[in-house]
């Protein structure tokens, strides 16, 4: 007996739809924000609630908005360009310290805060991240 499996749509399609769409993508980025949040530095909490979290193109983001939260991730010091201080005016381009310096991030508010926090978080909670998702995807 032979037999024959035709797709009416696109595998690809099917994926997108069995895992949630926009919405699963949507929780996904706000599961990750919410437990990425005990790694971001947060000396004044500024950084780690000026968070837009959104779906473009199919793909969930989170987008802190800080202007120095760029930084902040990198954990190294920039400089102004023109002046070589840590402070920099509006809209001033800034590089990198030489010789490169880490920053201290404050432990105070947050003691496990630190640099490229996604990782951290991924490292200490990727089991807890897929299970919430788990949950969530067999929820709706």
């Amino acid at each position: 007996m032979n037999t024959s499996f035709i797709w009416n749509r696109p595998i690809s399609e099917i994926e997108y739809e069995r895992s949630g769409g926009n919405a699963g993508r949507l929780f996904f980025a706000n599961e990750c924000r919410r437990l990425m949040d005990p790694y971001v530095p947060a000396e004044n909490l500024v950084l780690a609630q000026n968070v837009r979290v959104y779906v473009e193109g199919g793909v969930g983001h989170v987008h802190y908005r800080s202007p120095y939260a760029h930084y902040q991730y990198e954990g190294l010091l920039y400089v102004s360009s023109s002046t070589g201080s840590a402070w920099a005016s509006m809209g001033e381009h800034k590089v990198r310290a030489k010789p490169e310096k880490e920053l201290v991030h404050g432990k105070n508010r947050h003691p496990l805060a630190t640099s490229h926090w996604d990782k951290a978080m991924m490292t200490a909670r990727k089991n807890d991240l897929v299970r919430a998702y788990q949950n969530w995807l067999h929820g709706r």
